[in-house]
């Protein structure tokens, strides 16, 4: 784990961003042991007093917890409380807003899944776009996809929110035409990402993942500029 010192203004927030961005990029795990305050806090750069301050507001929210004489550790259902702090702004988005964070992260997972993934796991991720696995009941091949994508790449966060987050996505998208008639391009461009994560070249599979998402924010465009022409003749 990574941290920084800090000499902004709101030290105890700029603590806190840093520790829940180590827990949402899975350097930090539930059930970790953190280092002690003096250590902390010299890695912050921060007193003793800005820290625990922190740390309070952490405990509060239940990402962390005490234990007398042995130490401060992440709090075992973190990315469960995490979750459920996020569902709540989820519901509040648009579409684009959520392809827009789909853009940040996805390019990222199929480098780490280059990078961890073994090749039994990417030919059974080609056999799954290729139609030749079967998906669990009721999963659409799009949601299951991105799901195992995520998946591979060993990150619980990403996977998590594909998992939690894609009936949303999903129910935006079953109202949009144009993402129904894209269906064989969708199927194309999945196995054009697999094939480049089978080539092991990191570039490629990035420029993939970014072109599909791409497709699918014009796609979404597009239906939305159909809406609003169609809201305005009637």
């Amino acid at each position: 784990m990574k941290f920084s010192s800090i000499t902004n203004e709101r030290l105890s927030d700029k603590v806190i961003d840093q520790i829940m961005e180590n827990i949402k990029n899975g350097e930090l795990k539930p059930g970790t042991r953190l280092p002690s305050e003096p250590e902390l806090a010299f890695d912050f750069g921060v007193s003793r007093g800005i820290l625990r301050e922190a740390l309070t507001i952490l405990q509060a929210k239940g990402i962390i917890y005490r234990k007398p004489k042995e130490g401060t550790f992440i709090a075992p259902d973190v990315l469960e409380t995490i979750s459920g702090s996020w569902e709540i702004s989820v519901k509040e988005a648009t579409y684009l807003d959520l392809i827009e964070v789909r853009e940040c992260f996805e390019p990222r997972v199929v480098e780490k899944v280059i990078g961890l993934a073994s090749d039994e796991e990417i030919k059974e991720l080609m056999d799954l776009v290729e139609g030749k696995k079967e998906t669990s009941k009721g999963d659409s091949l799009d949601y299951y996809f991105h799901y195992k994508l995520a998946e591979l790449s060993r990150n619980v966060v990403f996977a998590n929110f594909i998992d939690t987050y894609y009936d949303i996505i999903d129910e935006f998208k079953s109202k949009s035409n144009l993402q129904k008639n894209r269906t064989e391009e969708i199927n194309r461009e999945h196995k054009e990402i697999v094939e480049a994560i089978m080539e092991r070249d990191i570039l490629k599979a990035r420029e993939k993942m970014c072109y599909h998402l791409q497709k699918v924010k014009e796609s979404a465009l597009d239906d939305e500029k159909g809406k609003n022409i169609e809201t305005s003749s009637k």
